[in-house]
């Protein structure tokens, strides 16, 4: 990536603009070839005006529901809080259609946390019309505010979310045998 020069006239104002483009496109070109950040660098910072508390809802979703295989056990988030009680849900589909919003947190702390949430076993069942596979579909977020909280702006983060699953019925036939050859 290389800035062309707009004027070949020495004397032009331009050349003081190109002189200081090349020295962005350097910039960014270094900034561009550095390694991921940790993950509080890369998390998403959410900025909600709740005008109604009690009654505004705001929900993060995926384009498209997730599917995830496997028996699903736990679902993990990590969440910069925002000093208000606003309470977060995680919302899943099974593959009987139910859809169920399941508690996370409540967003009343400062500072980064981690939080699990067992997947109930009625959401994790396998589908007899799909191959007899467990199926699970993650539809998003859904954060609810709080009906005692004070109209205004919150700032929330979340960053690395996660499923955690039993893939225990994926070993391979023997390999807890003893290897005595």
């Amino acid at each position: 990536m290389t800035p062309v020069h707009p004027a070949t006239d020495k004397k032009s104002d331009l050349k003081i603009t190109y002189t200081n483009d090349t020295d962005l496109v350097q910039q960014s070109l270094k900034l561009a070839s550095r390694p991921p950040a940790s993950f509080p660098l890369q998390s998403a910072e959410y900025r909600w005006n709740v005008a109604r508390p009690g009654s505004d809802v705001l929900y993060l979703r995926p384009k498209k529901e997730i599917f995830l295989s496997d028996r699903n056990r736990i679902f993990s988030v990590y969440v910069r809080g925002a000093q208000h009680a606003h309470q977060v849900f995680a919302v899943f589909r099974g593959p009987n259609k139910i859809q169920q919003e399941i508690f996370v947190c409540s967003l009343d702390f400062s500072g980064w946390k981690r939080f699990e949430v067992v997947i109930p076993p009625y959401l994790r069942l396998r589908n007899p019309l799909k191959h007899n596979r467990f199926e699970l579909y993650f539809n998003g977020l859904k954060i609810q505010s709080h009906f005692r909280d004070q109209p205004g702006m919150s700032v929330f983060n979340f960053a690395e979310m996660f499923i955690m699953a039993d893939t225990s019925d994926n070993k391979i036939p023997g390999a807890d045998m003893k290897d005595d050859f």
